[in-house]
């Protein structure tokens, strides 16, 4: 089960690739999620674990993987 924050990253990381580019900086999690950079950075650590998202932390790029929603319930 996920916590709040890996909740709140998911949902923002699944809008933001589906309008943008999928680069995005860990401060700018931090800024709209409204958590600090080290719950972002574990967050997106366990994300990886559950195979929700890929992510490329020297390139800070974080995909999500199709099918998360099925996972999730």
């Amino acid at each position: 089960m996920l916590n709040d924050t890996e909740r709140k990253l998911l949902r923002i990381l699944y809008n933001r690739n589906g309008h943008q580019n999928a680069r995005i900086l860990i401060p700018e999690l931090a800024r709209l999620a409204g958590r600090e950079a080290g719950q972002i950075r574990k967050a997106l650590e366990r994300l990886q674990e559950e195979r929700f998202i890929e992510w490329e932390e020297t390139l800070n790029v974080v995909k999500v993987v199709p099918g998360w929603q099925l996972h999730a319930k």
